[in-house]
């Protein structure tokens, strides 16, 4: 039983970090969304992918942010989006090579570009894409897609480089003005079964109710990311306070006991700025191990002892 107790204890530790964790990851996303930081990672991008000239002194990423479909999803005419889905960069880029002309075709518009494919970068891209797909548009839309997609995958990796400073900033905030003392909890966690059962309902309801909350795709459309960024950190805040856990500072700590809070609030802002992805992976497993073990109580229920 003692090895039991001590999992439970894992487990509400984790699951702190985890829901901090998103709080966290909200509020970067919350950052990201206020400053345009996303939108210029993809438009960073972008520029990469489509670096070249549609027309003699008209660079292709210029005509293609002005398309209908892609001002569609900006904010304002002046505005860059900060996520466009892979179905529309293909017909956009499609439609751009084809021109309006309803008789041309990809290979006749890829010729038409100025330039020649070894000075002008996104003549020779989208000459290669119409060679390995023999014309087809259908195919060709694929191949734009791909590239695509596998441009974005690199912007994810520039926004999480980029991130990782912000991230460990706010995680820092959040911990510290919140006292969440990983140590503090712990000793509350071990020294109360209640706390621990009702640790373990909260468990079970965001891993197994909730998995859309941990998405933290660069691709993927933000909405309304203050509101979820206060949502979520109140979630948090109500999830760690239910189990009788107070937070905040109501006393400061004396003597060695600033070292003991020290080391306990490095390790909630380390473990909280890894982001709640991160510790979701890692409770499902837990949660699989402990399945083995006595289920957690009903809200409302206590475990009976043994007699």
């Amino acid at each position: 039983m003692f090895g039991l107790e001590m999992l439970d204890v894992l487990i509400g530790l984790m699951t702190v970090y985890f829901m901090f964790g998103i709080a966290c990851t909200s509020i970067v996303e919350a950052i990201s969304a206020g400053t345009g930081f996303r939108s210029k990672n993809l438009e960073a991008a972008l520029n990469e992918l489509f670096s070249g000239e549609l027309a003699p002194n008209t660079q292709f990423v210029t005509q293609f942010f002005d398309h209908p479909l892609i001002q569609s999803l900006s904010k304002g005419n002046a505005g860059r989006p900060s996520y466009i889905p892979s179905a529309i960069v293909g017909q956009v880029v499609q439609a751009l090579v084809i021109g309006r002309s309803a008789m041309s075709t990809l290979s006749a518009g890829v010729n038409a570009l100025p330039g020649s494919v070894e000075d002008n970068r996104i003549k020779g891209v989208l000459d290669t894409l119409v060679m390995q797909t023999g014309n087809d548009t259908d195919k060709f839309r694929k191949a734009v897609e791909a590239q695509f997609d596998a441009a974005m995958d690199r912007a994810s990796g520039w926004y999480k480089r980029r991130t990782q400073t912000i991230t460990l900033i706010v995680a820092a905030f959040l911990v510290s003005s919140a006292n969440v003392d990983t140590i503090n909890l712990a000793t509350l966690l071990a020294a109360n079964p209640v706390a621990r059962e009702q640790m373990l309902v909260i468990t079970e309801q965001y891993t197994r109710e909730n998995p859309h909350r941990v998405s933290n795709d660069p691709g993927s459309p933000p909405v309304d990311p203050a509101e979820k960024a206060r949502t979520d950190y109140n979630q948090a805040m109500s999830a760690v306070q239910s189990v009788g856990f107070s937070l905040g500072w109501k006393t400061l700590p004396i003597g060695w006991g600033y070292l003991t809070k020290a080391i306990g609030l490095l390790i909630t802002i380390f473990a909280v700025s890894l982001g709640g992805p991160f510790w979701f992976d890692i409770l499902q497993r837990v949660m699989q191990i402990r399945s083995t073990g006595p289920k957690p109580p009903e809200p409302g229920k206590s475990r009976k002892k043994n007699t």
